[in-house]
Order: structure tokens, then sequence, then C-alpha cells
């Protein structure tokens, strides 16, 4: 199937099951109407350091004058910074999250974390708690979708058990890229500084380079997790899998994540004025968001799996069920 039949079968599977849309409202509405957990005390302090480095005497005025700029961004990044976001999984597992992106804030309390210590503990768990509402949210949607290997579940245990197992291994493949990243990262980070010492032209051409190459292994993991999901396969076969569906189906693919990626921005800038028409505006743009961000999702799937099968050699019927 092409990127417009996908995206085609993907709305009309979420028709039939219109429930599971629930989830992505009730999380935006959560970081809208939830007490705020702001670090903007931690970035306040990096920006002051930043500050002081920027007005010492003997620094060049280039530099010091970057080292202002870095603080303004950290500053900025700390108050628009709520860790409560890290309960909708955008990336991983593609939880529709409007008022995450937008990094809109309700009215409610704010909590100041003043403590590196205390944040990286929520961090942690925030970010533990959205892999699992995430794993949750794709495995209601493979529930209804005819095609994937997994097999479907009959009862809640049952559902719990396969929900479990499933967070388990993407928490593990979370895991793996870090350790494989920092592997790979610190050596390139270190001969990238080396070429910027001895010629800063060449430095600066290859920043963009690493970050080609890290955009480029992200793209071949891309269908992991539905992997995990539908398919209910190993870290190591998922991942292989990722990459040989992305390397035979590059140019499909591509188009396919751009297209996506389009609608989602094109969707969020339209909704970011909704957002401001408070309250009933919020409540109208999550809707909206929730019900195109979650067809997309189940779209993913349906390419990632129909994808599968072509390559197979297997027929398969998308009909949805009356």
């Amino acid at each position: 199937m092409g990127v417009i039949d996908s995206l085609s079968a993907g709305y009309r599977f979420l028709g039939r099951r219109m429930e599971i849309v629930l989830i992505p409202i009730l999380l935006d509405l959560l970081i809208w109407y939830a007490p705020q957990f702001s670090i903007a005390p931690l970035f306040a302090q990096l920006a002051r350091f930043y500050t002081s480095a920027a007005t010492a005497p003997d620094l060049p005025a280039d530099t010091g004058m970057m080292a202002e700029q870095v603080a303004e961004l950290l500053a900025l990044t700390g108050e628009r910074t709520n860790l409560l976001q890290l309960l909708i999984n955008t990336t991983v597992l593609h939880v529709p999250g409007l008022l995450a992106n937008l990094g809109a804030t309700g009215t409610q309390a704010v909590a100041q974390i003043a403590s590196w210590g205390q944040a990286l503990t929520l961090v942690a768990g925030f970010g533990l708690i959205g892999l699992l509402v995430g794993v949750i949210y794709l495995n209601l949607l493979a529930l209804h979708l005819p095609i994937g290997r997994t097999p479907k579940s009959t009862g809640v245990g049952e559902f719990l058990q396969t929900v479990i197992r499933h967070w388990f291994m993407v928490v593990l493949f979370i895991v793996v890229v870090a350790v494989l990243l920092l592997s790979a990262g610190v050596p390139l980070s270190i001969g990238i500084g080396l070429l910027t010492l001895i010629s800063p032209a060449i430095g600066a051409l290859a920043m963009p380079f690493f970050g080609g190459l890290l955009l480029l292994v992200f793209f071949y993991l891309y269908f992991v997790t539905a992997a995990l999901i539908l398919d209910n396969l190993p870290i190591q076969r998922a991942m292989l899998q990722s990459f040989r569906l992305v390397r035979n189906n590059f140019w499909a693919t591509l188009g396919f994540v751009i297209v996506t990626n389009l609608i989602t921005i094109g969707i969020t800038m339209i909704l970011d004025r909704l957002v401001a028409i408070q309250p009933i505006g919020v409540v109208i743009a999550v809707g909206i968001n929730a019900y195109i961000g979650s067809g997309l999702a189940m779209a993913l799937l349906v390419f990632y799996r129909t994808r599968v099968l072509r390559a197979a050699g297997e027929q398969f019927e998308l009909e949805v069920a009356d």
C-alpha cells in the first residue's frame, strides 16, 4: 500500500474505534489543568553561568556574544519546560500531543524544581509513565488492526501482560540506542573538536555531517516500535526488520515520514490560534489534534505491516468490518 492508501486505511480503522482518541485528549487536558513542574530555576543557574562567562575581560567579543545568546536561550527554555509533558511520548510511540508540542500551559499552579536530583527523578518517572501510556495506546490501536503476528488479547489480564512485556522491550530499546549513540558520539565529538582546532572550517563542515548521520540512524529505526508491538519481535530482530524495511522501501518510507510530519506541523500551526480562545478553543483543538494524530499513528501501523507482508509475498485484505 502507498502513503495515501495507508492514511485512508488508518482513518477508516480509527473511525470504528473512536474511544482510543480519549487517551491523547485526556493527556493534553492533564497538561493544561494539572500543576506544572518547572525547571526554570535550574536553567536560570546555567544561564547565569554563561552570562558571567560572557563578561570575562579576556574573552573575544564574538565568543561573549555567543555566550549571551546561549544564556538567553537557556532561560527561555527553562521557562517553557513543563516536565509533565514527558507523559506524552510523540517521538517513539507516536502519541498525539498538541499542548506539549506548542509548549502551551494553562493557569494552573507551578511547582518550581530547584534540585537537579529531584529534576532527574521526575524526568525518569514521568518518562517511564509516558512510555507505558504510549505502549497502551499503540496496543489499543494494534488490537483493532486485522494484520500483525502478535495474538490479539481476549481479556484484560492478557492485554495487561502484553502491555507490560512491550513496555519493557520499548524501555530496553531506548537504553540500547542511548548506549550505542553514546559509544559512537563521544569519539566523534572528540574528533570534531580536534578538527576544529586544526581547521575551524573543516570542523564546521563536520558538525552537520554528524547531525545528518544521526538523523539517518533514527530514520532507519523508524519502525522499531511498530515491529515490537505488531509483530512481538525481540529488540535485535525489531531493529533489523526496521532497517530492512526502510532500506527496501526507502523512498516510500521517506514520503510517508514527510507527509505525516507536514500534516502534523500544518495542523499544529492552525490549532495554535484556536488554543488562544480559552477554554472552549483548547478543548476543540485538543479533540481535533487527537483524532488527526491517532489516524496518523494507525496509518503508520498499516504502512509498516502491509510492507512486511508484501516483502514476504503474503496476501492481505484491509476491509473494515461493519
